[in-house]
């Protein structure tokens, strides 16, 4: 599954708070606070909002931290590089910070997918 199939899933609630539950429980981890007020009509971007200035920080001034949290994460250097190379008028930090959401979603959807079977 790739992240262009995971469109179908952006309106889904449960998917939406698992996957922000999954953000949460992931950059705590590093010391960092991500919160979710629940509402997954602007989930996206009540998400992005607060991870995308950790990862701008982080890429600045703890490039391991960065490292680690990509590969908590699991984002390869395969998936970065496209990002980036699709969308190279972006900055760096917001394109890390949209694969990391779209990455913890299909997670959780890959999850509940098996746990269904």
């Amino acid at each position: 599954m790739n992240f262009s199939d995971l469109s179908r899933y952006f309106n889904q609630l449960d998917l939406i708070k698992a996957t922000a539950d999954q953000i949460i429980k992931d950059f705590e981890m590093f010391g960092m606070e991500i919160n979710f007020s629940g509402n997954a009509y602007n989930a996206y971007e009540e998400l992005f909002d607060q991870i995308e200035p950790h990862i701008k920080t982080l890429i600045d001034s703890n490039r391991s931290k960065f490292m680690g949290i990509l590969y908590r994460i699991d984002l390869n250097d395969e998936q970065v590089k496209k990002a980036v190379d699709n969308n190279s008028s972006e900055p760096f930090s917001a394109i890390i910070t949209d694969l990391i959401i779209k990455r913890e979603l299909q997670k959780v959807v890959i999850r509940n997918h098996y746990k269904s079977k």
